[in-house]
């Protein structure tokens, strides 16, 4: 009997269901198998931010049976499939392609090695533990916060983040104090969270967006915000989930999306033409 036989699409997602529990997904989110069938073995793998046009047709290039996307489809009911739409050409050629998609989003933001306590490793937090735990004792459920082992200032720890998200750039507001030591995480759009770092009593929120007034807000707080954008604070984590998916299932080469980059840029006055951007 061969050792590693071939993983099937149920298979996969039978163990992203484990690793990610749909049960600690937001009740307004859609997660788990959204296309495909479950029998249909799986040789190439492809995980994303985003399942774009442009991210469809590179798992076709790829010859992926599955696309593992942090983002969902059909996050509104859908009333039609047509090349009429961004979302229908994609489903039409991932359909045309035999190509499966799951997505784990929420649930991979709040599980115990999810997004939120990557973020909080990568930036050295110890101590950590969720924003708003699911469970008593464990580490699962939305955002997280920690202490640095070492206070930090402002400008070293601005570094810091942008060096483990791979942001171009960074927004910041610091009302907060310039030595920072305990920090609260809330990947994505996660300025919802702002009032759980406060309540907790963290002098720092890094987040990938918020609002406008969530800024106001955490200036008045006297804490410190800082914005990776969505982007940033999301796409590491996915490039590291085709690696341990690639540990879990050794007959399936694995890959995250070429194609798939930050639609946003940073103008400058500077700068001369963005023509090429």
């Amino acid at each position: 009997m061969d050792p590693h036989p071939q993983p099937t699409v149920g298979d996969v997602c039978s163990r992203l269901d484990f690793f990610a529990p749909r049960t600690l997904a937001e009740s307004w989110d859609n997660t788990g198998l959204l296309l495909g069938r479950t029998e249909v073995p799986v040789r190439r793998l492809l995980t994303c931010l985003t399942l774009t046009e442009q991210v469809a047709w590179e798992a076709a290039g790829f010859s992926a049976q599955l696309v593992i996307t942090h983002h969902p489809l059909f996050f509104k009911a859908v009333r039609s499939l047509t090349e009429a739409t961004a979302e229908g050409r994609t489903v039409l050629t991932l359909t045309k392609h035999g190509i499966a998609v799951y997505s784990p989003h929420t649930a991979f933001d709040s599980a115990a090695a999810g997004i939120n306590q990557q973020l909080a490793e990568s930036l050295e937090l110890v101590d950590i533990a969720s924003l708003r735990p699911r469970e008593p004792g464990a580490l699962i459920g939305a955002g997280r916060f920690g202490v640095l082992p070492k206070p930090v200032g402002r400008p070293e720890f601005l570094k810091r983040v942008a060096s483990v998200t791979s942001a171009r750039w960074l927004e910041w507001c610091g009302a907060g104090p310039q030595t920072i030591r305990r920090v609260a995480i809330g990947c994505g759009a996660g300025g919802e969270f702002l009032a759980d770092a406060i309540r907790l009593g963290c002098d720092t929120f890094v987040t990938g967006e918020s609002r406008f007034h969530g800024v106001l807000e955490a200036q008045a707080a006297g804490i410190n915000l800082i914005l990776t954008g969505h982007y940033s604070s999301e796409r590491p984590a996915v490039e590291q989930l085709a690696i341990r998916i690639a540990e879990w299932f050794p007959m399936v080469i694995c890959r995250a999306a070429v194609s798939e980059q930050n639609p946003l840029h940073l103008f400058q006055l500077e700068d001369a033409d963005v023509s090429e951007r």
